[in-house]
């Protein structure tokens, strides 16, 4: 029997040990040095001066929904084929998810239909840049222009991944990342908040900081006093250590994922079959994070049937979100004309890709994957 190839698995070197080790021995498990690090090495990194760690992805983005003013009766333009943080944060305030379809070839919001759903109740689109691939961000730009809405951008899977030679969650006026461990970066239970429109940083600073205004005490003024509703948002300082331990190698991480992804791409490509098609990224414009690379059947037949064959084979590949409008919840929230999304729920694979992949597994995965193409 063939040893068990995972679908994900974490890397870890020197530097996440050494530094998780130093906050023990500190003793100082909050506010530390390390939380400080990491917010300078992703600003460092993707070239942006307002981020802010967090506790996950999920509640980045329930942050930038206190940011907007989100009320009750408000609607959220979203994907169903998303995770369930990316309505939740909207539902927690009050507003509603408006579900529309996203397009076959990346799984990303189709802005075409979007702006058919825009009305004077819409205060925001929430893209989701899935498997790392970006939206089509210069169309979602202009439609925030012109309905003067708000635009935030759900990177779970897309730190690293570019648009037009813009870092993905720079461009909208918030960027929420997740640095959680199914994710190319590690911070455990973790996540940040970009801030790209500046006239709400004062404001994150209160509701981060539980609602106070502790960010903006000096000599003059020495005691904080409560301004308004806050939370507590931040990573810890564990969190934050592992995740610069991450980042010192970060183009390490990066390029063993781009590596391995271009090898599917290439061998996938040479497949000729009407039984699935690869999700990819067919515009110049942009650049992939490398977090997902998929197959996609044409049948939910053939999506399980090639899961339960590469098991048998001891290869563990999955499918992924069951879309949101599809659940017994969503059904709460009125949706037509889903089916790219449900088509795409149906068919859609993930193969292992992580950095310690070794040679000899990937060409084992593209092997067996090319027999049980021969059979169907």
């Amino acid at each position: 029997m063939n040893n068990k190839i995972l679908f994900n698995k974490l890397s870890i070197s020197k530097f996440e040990k050494k530094f998780v080790n130093q906050v023990i021995d500190n003793q100082k498990f909050t506010d530390g040095e390390f939380q400080n690090k990491a917010k300078n090495l992703i600003s460092n990194i993707i070239k942006s001066k307002n981020v802010e760690l967090t506790h996950s992805c999920s509640s980045a983005l329930e942050i930038s929904m206190l940011l907007i003013d989100l009320k009750q009766g408000d609607e959220v333009i979203m994907p169903s084929y998303t995770f369930t943080s990316t309505a939740n944060a909207v539902l927690l305030r009050g507003g509603k998810p408006v579900f529309v379809d996203v397009s076959p070839h990346d799984v990303n919001l189709n802005y075409k239909l979007v702006e058919k759903k825009i009305n004077k109740k819409t205060k925001a689109i929430i893209v989701v840049h899935y498997a790392g691939i970006a939206c089509d961000m210069n169309d979602f730009l202009k439609l925030k222009k012109k309905y003067k809405i708000s635009l935030i951008e759900d990177a779970a899977h897309a730190f690293l991944g570019k648009y037009d030679n813009k870092f993905l969650g720079t461009i909208g006026d918030f960027g929420a990342f997740s640095f959680h461990e199914t994710k190319n970066f590690v911070g455990g239970q973790c996540g940040a908040l970009l801030i790209n429109n500046s006239k709400y940083l004062k404001k994150a600073k209160i509701i981060l900081d539980k609602g106070t205004d502790r960010s903006f005490l000096d000599n003059k003024k020495k005691y904080y006093s409560w301004k308004g509703i806050g939370s507590e948002y931040r990573a810890t300082e564990l969190s934050s250590a592992l995740l610069c331990g991450q980042l010192k190698n970060y183009k390490k991480i990066f390029n063993s994922r781009k590596i391995i992804w271009n090898k599917y791409l290439k061998e996938f490509s040479q497949v000729k079959s009407d039984k699935f098609y690869l999700l990819q990224n067919l515009d110049v414009l942009k650049k992939s994070a490398y977090h997902v690379f998929a197959l996609i059947f044409k049948s939910l037949k053939y999506r399980d049937k090639y899961i339960a064959f590469m098991k048998k084979n001891n290869i563990y590949c999955y499918f992924h979100y069951y879309p949101l409008h599809m659940s017994k919840f969503g059904k709460n929230f009125k949706s037509n004309n889903l089916n790219v999304s449900e088509n795409i729920y149906n068919g859609l694979v993930r193969l292992p890709l992580y950095p310690s992949l070794t040679d000899e597994e990937l060409n084992r995965i593209i092997l067996t994957s090319k027999k049980f193409f021969k059979l169907i």
